[in-house]
């Protein structure tokens, strides 16, 4: 029997090359699909989760919470038309028999959920069977699924994807995610590069506007999003708030938000209860690059870090451009042989 690779990469944020797109290493993302593509065996791409930043793309110069499925047909056609080489270097993956493309949700690209805009990926790509989209991707070895469902901000309602809202048909986003439209946008048009920093303390601490500016609207979302939501936001079924979900963050994690290594754990831990079983558990969302096997439930703990453009920043204040991170996957005679959490360089 020939061999089959399952890569899977995440965090890639596809936008429409304005201030708003952080994907820039479009050579590396080209690179990366001609390696796999020329790989022998069976391949299946996953992309895990927020391949696409629909939620951080104006539609026609307008930032609105309210999403139908015209809007996110309309920022699908700006997103191919911003980047035809690396649709065209997937068609070329995809014309490989048998490889697959599957395409996991993200928080932010639940726009993916709409039947129209998959029906608009899969013509472009050029063939609907070949490439699926869903919550997550499994098998009997391997759970893999973004990470915003064990996230008390962005999860959302598998069973209840749309409402309506003044007889439009509009996407049923989570708390986390009208916070950015509403609020935090404007902290990455004010501070583009600042906002690119990981961990967040440190770009806290170096750039104090920074930090005074975020804690400013922080403190607005506070007030107007969580406390008087029930005012302000009146009627409108897309901001309700989720405090039960707030609770339990708080009950996890404390007033934290920031520290996505603290909140790591305690996800992986929900996942294995609610996929069990499993010999890896493998998750995007965290913009961090992890690799463990669980001392005491004998699991693979993964996490695929970003491929947008993101920085660390070391001890002399000089930034360094984090790697572009992959898993690899290697199944010989229907049985895994390894997994690995590579650099793609």
């Amino acid at each position: 029997m020939t061999n089959k690779n399952i890569f899977i990469i995440s965090d890639v944020e596809l936008g429409q090359k304005d201030i708003f797109d952080d994907f820039k290493d479009e050579e590396a993302l080209l690179n990366f699909i001609a390696k796999i593509t020329d790989e022998p065996g069976k391949n299946i791409l996953i992309m895990n989760g927020d391949s696409f930043d629909f939620l951080k793309m104006p539609y026609k110069g307008i930032f609105t919470h309210h999403i139908t499925e015209e809007i996110s047909l309309w920022k699908t056609e700006r997103i191919i038309d911003s980047y035809p080489k690396v649709f065209q270097a997937l068609r070329k993956f995809l014309s490989r028999s048998p490889n697959k493309i599957h395409f996991n949700f993200g928080n932010h690209d639940f726009d993916l959920l709409w039947p129209g805009v998959q029906k608009l990926l899969q013509k472009c790509l050029g063939d609907d069977k070949k490439v699926t989209f869903g919550d997550y991707y499994e098998n009997r070895e391997i759970h893999v699924e973004h990470g915003h469902q064990v996230d008390y901000f962005y999860k959302i309602d598998p069973q209840k994807p749309f409402i309506t809202y003044h007889k439009e048909k509009l996407l049923n986003l989570p708390i986390g995610s009208v916070a950015i439209i509403k609020y935090f946008i404007a902290l990455k048009e004010q501070f583009p590069y600042e906002e690119k920093v990981y961990p967040r303390h440190q770009a806290f601490e170096n750039y104090p506007e920074f930090r005074k500016a975020k804690q400013k609207i922080a403190h607005n979302f506070i007030l107007k999003g969580l406390l008087l939501n029930f005012i302000i936001h009146i009627g409108d079924p897309v901001s309700n708030v989720p405090y039960i979900n707030l609770i339990k963050h708080i009950f996890a994690h404390g007033l934290e938000i920031h520290d996505e290594a603290k909140f790591m754990k305690k996800r992986f831990r929900n996942l294995a209860k609610l996929y069990p079983g499993k010999q890896s558990y493998i998750m995007g969302h965290l913009h961090l690059a992890h690799y463990e096997l669980n001392p005491i439930r004998d699991y693979l703990e993964i996490v695929t870090d970003t491929w947008r453009e993101e920085y660390r920043l070391m001890s002399d204040k000089q930034k360094v451009a984090k790697p572009k991170t992959y898993v690899h996957i290697l199944y010989h005679n229907d049985q895994i042989q390894k997994i690995n959490l590579l650099n793609f360089s």
